[in-house]
């Protein structure tokens, strides 16, 4: 349905990245009527997937809260089934995610509360304004027939992407903008702009625009501020000067 009073945010790709998560949410300070939707990958690769998975079950007491699957949920719920996808989701930054909990973590060291929190991930989002899904879309078709490849694992490709047949604004993550910059296409936005690099984790609010922009550290970014990779190279730079 969406909130119809308050802030529709759409959140990037965390993973395990609570410093980053917890400044753009000092930020923009959610309040009741406000709706946070996590475009999914709250975990994987960063440090801290579970204190993410625990401040996101909180917020749910402050306001309302959507979870869309991403890819790296989707392997983590596979890697029960097999040890091939076990092992799998092992190299694509499950390691990380279990040992945040107990190292070198085991999936018995995950709480049932956070297998429940991975399983009511929804595969896309829609509201009477707004789409949000992980990873793409085909424009041709209604959201509640697009494929589950498209939504969690296609990349988003500027020159090809197309507007939505809904004619609705779609918000996805997914594909690393590692210049820290977000996409917006008018049609389509991609704020997925590589926080457990060197980029941000991204916070928009789809009903005004604003943006707000964290690093796995917890520093917010400043309006034109460079990334911490570009900041790198400069110094390398420099000193291969």
């Amino acid at each position: 349905m969406g909130s119809s009073t308050g802030r529709v945010i759409a959140i990037g790709d965390v993973h395990g990245c609570i410093h980053a998560l917890d400044a753009v949410l000092e930020a923009m300070r959610p309040t009741a009527s406000d709706e946070l939707v996590f475009l999914g990958d709250m975990i994987d690769n960063g440090r801290e997937s579970k204190d993410v998975l625990e401040r996101i079950l909180k917020l749910r007491q402050q306001c309302r809260v959507v979870l869309i699957e991403g890819n790296h949920e989707e392997m983590m719920l596979r890697a029960r089934e097999s040890e091939a996808d076990f092992n799998y989701w092992m190299h694509c930054g499950g390691a990380a995610m279990l040992s945040s909990y107990n190292f070198p973590g085991k999936l018995k060291d995950v709480p049932e509360s956070h297998w429940e929190l991975i399983e009511s991930c929804l595969p896309y989002y829609e509201t009477d304004e707004y789409i949000f899904t992980h990873a793409n879309y085909l424009p041709e078709l209604p959201m509640s027939e697009q494929p589950p490849h498209e939504l969690r694992w296609t990349l988003f490709d500027p020159p090809e992407q197309e507007p939505h047949a809904s004619g609705k604004p779609i918000t996805v993550g997914h594909t690393e903008q590692r210049d820290g910059e977000v996409v917006d296409l008018g049609f389509a936005t991609c704020i997925d702009t590589a926080c457990w690099r060197y980029g941000w984790l991204t916070a928009l609010d789809r009903t005004s625009g604003e943006i707000w922009q964290a690093s796995k550290w917890g520093v917010l970014r400043e309006p034109g501020e460079e990334t911490h990779r570009e900041k790198l190279g400069e110094l390398i730079g420099t000193r291969a000067v």
